[in-house]
């Protein structure tokens, strides 16, 4: 049980720092650590949270029924059994909270859901500019000869290359094949599949707040 409770918050932690920070940005060691130590303290935080608030909620228990806990435990069970849930829910709460903390704190956070398992998790999440605020902006050259340009939203990292699919998020632009000019999609996203990918170029354009879901952006070469 005790394995149980240190590991629980420290699985929402992951969870929640999983949402701004890719996975392999951290060994498996330190996130075996980040398990038990986040766990442990969070669920420490939450029991001593619960039996404080046990002082003004007659049905938990409090600090003073600590020492004759097998006692109090015969008498009243149901008030042990609340604390449990309550030490539980209040150190899920916690862990989450860190973890999102964490997460946003992290030098690797993005804003794409790209999962950890392949080089490209480090190519659609490095950031460019003298801040370091540049998001990739990429244009994928397909097997038909078009080529569509989007911010990253998701990309698949599945160890089969014919199988790393990417879906670009607005905003959008087709161009070709031929002599077809660039116009830009009103779509919100666009599914590209691994088997219709040839290349994918990747830069990190500079644009104004004003215009960032408006129009694409144009690939100078200074940002190739």
């Amino acid at each position: 049980m005790l394995l149980l409770a240190a590991m629980t918050p420290g699985f929402a932690f992951h969870q929640a720092m999983s949402h701004y920070r890719t996975k392999d940005t951290r060994s498996s060691t330190t996130e075996v650590v980040e398990l038990f130590g986040v766990g442990a303290l969070t669920t420490s935080a939450g029991l001593l949270l619960t039996l404080l608030i046990g002082e003004l909620a007659p049905f938990l228990v409090t600090l003073h029924d600590v020492p004759r806990a097998s006692a109090d435990f015969r008498e009243h069970p149901w008030s042990w059994v609340g604390a449990v849930v309550m030490t539980m829910v209040l150190s899920m709460v916690l862990s989450t909270v860190v973890g999102v903390y964490a997460g946003r704190r992290s030098p690797r956070r993005t804003g794409a859901a790209v999962r950890e398992g392949t080089v490209a998790v480090h190519a659609f999440t490095d950031r460019a500019g003298p801040d370091g605020k540049r998001k990739p902006f990429l244009a994928v050259e397909l097997s038909d000869g078009r080529l569509v340009e989007g911010y990253a939203r998701y990309v698949s990292t599945d160890p089969d290359p014919a199988r790393r699919d990417i879906v670009l998020q607005q905003p959008i632009a087709w161009t070709g094949p031929g002599n077809v000019p660039r116009t830009r999609s009103t779509a919100a996203h666009v599914f590209v599949p691994a088997s219709l990918v040839r290349v994918v170029h990747i830069s990190y354009p500079y644009i104004a707040a004003s215009s960032a879901t408006s129009t694409p952006p144009h690939r100078s070469r200074a940002d190739r």
